[in-house]
Formats: structure tokens, C-alpha cells, sequence
């Protein structure tokens, strides 16, 4: 739908709740391979790092420092400034929503099981920051310097 403060709240919780039936899920099946085992691991770890930037953005907006949240579900009663206009309030939301899915047309709506498969089986990205490779790379000179040597 349409952009709103409680919409977009209202989707943050429910992409944190998706996120966490895949964890459980892919908690559930037991990898065969130490590699399948180190790709889960991070798969639940990108997984927890989602879910936490998404909570922190739902705790500023409950912290609702600047009532936005309150004046929009002010706004959602039919609540204004002179008193309580309820069909006002009504139409103009509903002018928003149609604006919205006017600009929007083919805006659909996403099933979770739907990438539910295909998420479990992707691998990971992984950042490699490359100081095992330079650790490697130092330890294999100085063996190569030490056999010069002897």
C-alpha cells in the first residue's frame, strides 16, 4: 500500500517475523558438509543482522520523536485541528490509496514461500576482509627465507 509511517511499521514486523521462520527453518535441516554447515551459518548470520537493523529502525519509530506516529493515527480517527471530521479523513485516505496504485499498477503482493526455497539454498556473500590470505602469504616467505638458509 501506500507509504505511511504505520504501513511501513506494520511491514517491518512482518519482514522481521518472515525472517524468523527461515532461521527456524533452516535450523531445522542438517547440513551434510562442513562447507553447507558454513554457508548456513552465515545465511541465519545475515539473516539476525537484518532482523536487527529492522528493529532498530521500528524502535525510532515508536520512540515517535518528532509525533509523526501519533499525529498519523490522529489522522486515521478523523481527528483534525477544528474537531473530528470523520468522512474527510476517510476520502483523503482513500484519495492516497488510489494515487498509490495509480503510480504503482503492478505492485503485487509477495507470498514468503514463495522465495522461500530458493533463499535456504542460495550461498551467502560473504565479506572477506583478507587478513587470513596476507597471514598465509607472510608464513609461506618466511619458510621459503628459511629453507634458503639452511
Amino acid at each position: 500500500m501506500s507509504s505511511t509511517l504505520l504501513e511501513v511499521t506494520r511491514s517491518a514486523h512482518e519482514e522481521v517475523e518472515r525472517l524468523e521462520r527461515l532461521i527456524a527453518k533452516d535450523l531445522q535441516n542438517d547440513p551434510t558438509s562442513n562447507k553447507d554447515r558454513l554457508f548456513r551459518s552465515h545465511r541465519v548470520r545475515n539473516m539476525i543482522d537484518t532482523i536487527s537493523s529492522t528493529t532498530e529502525r521500528l524502535v525510532e519509530i515508536y520512540d515517535d520523536k518528532d509525533n509523526a506516529r501519533k499525529d498519523e493515527i490522529a489522522a486515521l480517527g478523523g481527528q483534525t485541528a477544528t474537531g473530528i471530521n470523520v468522512f474527510s479523513a476517510f476520502y483523503d485516505r482513500l484519495k492516497e490509496i488510489r494515487e498509490y496504485h495509480r503510480k504503482h499498477p503492478v505492485a503485487r503482493v509477495v507470498d514468503a514461500n514463495d522465495d522461500f526455497e530458493a533463499l535456504l539454498k542460495e550461498e551467502p556473500q560473504i565479506e572477506f576482509s583478507g587478513e587470513v590470505l596476507s597471514l598465509s602469504l607472510s608464513l609461506s616467505t618466511c619458510a621459503c627465507v628459511i629453507t634458503t638458509h639452511w
